[in-house]
């Protein structure tokens, strides 16, 4: 399951990316740490992603997880609650390495070699705990616990949709086709980036 999906993902979202995307606004105007900014992220992100995805759809959950290597400046308090949440489920995962350019203390370009684990499980979204995945990954620089690091995608091979929320500001959906989103940027228009609206219009408009 996992060499297969990895290679699904490398076919069509290299690099978990499509230009067929739309992202969306999930914690403004709200200020950081405030409990209306959490209460607006997780109504928004489970809407969005209830859009997207029906209870008997049957989806792919992948995880990118660092580990100790994590951000060390947020830190992942509670590392384990993920998989807590997804315990009766059965993962496979393997490791790899991401190189990063960073520069020394003379400015100079070296390579780093990151290690991170990647997971991958399955089942139908009624299966699946998504609202606490995002109510962890909403809290996690927002001082709250429990609260999720480690990066997690939802994919619909049959649909040909992958979603990723990145933290509590927002959240991305990418297709291979513009029908897949359209209705999401029609009915949430008032939600989309407002930095990235141009771009999106120029997707869904024409």
């Amino acid at each position: 399951m996992l060499q297969e999906t990895c290679d699904y993902i490398n076919d069509n979202f290299p690099e978990y990316w499509s230009d067929i995307n739309i992202r969306f606004e999930l914690g403004n105007p709200y200020r950081n740490g405030s409990k209306k900014r959490i209460d607006q992220v997780n109504k928004r992100v489970n809407i969005i992603f209830e859009e997207l995805f029906k209870p008997n759809d049957f989806i792919y959950v992948l995880i990118k997880d660092w580990g100790a290597n994590a951000d060390p400046m947020f830190g992942n308090t509670t590392p384990d609650y993920l998989y807590e949440i997804l315990q009766d489920k059965a993962i496979e995962r393997e490791t790899f390495f991401e190189i990063d350019e960073e520069e020394d203390d003379n400015s100079n370009s070296i390579q780093v070699e990151n290690e991170y684990q990647l997971i991958v499980l399955s089942g139908i979204v009624s299966s699946i705990l998504y609202k606490k995945i995002f109510e962890g990954i909403s809290h996690y620089e927002q001082g709250r616990e429990p609260s999720i690091g480690q990066k997690v995608y939802f994919l619909s091979r049959e649909k040909n949709i992958l979603f990723h929320m990145y933290d509590d500001r927002g959240c991305i959906a990418y297709a291979l086709s513009v029908p897949n989103l359209k209705i999401l940027y029609t009915k949430y228009n008032d939600w989309i980036v407002d930095y990235w609206r141009e771009y999106m219009d120029g997707i869904f408009k024409n």
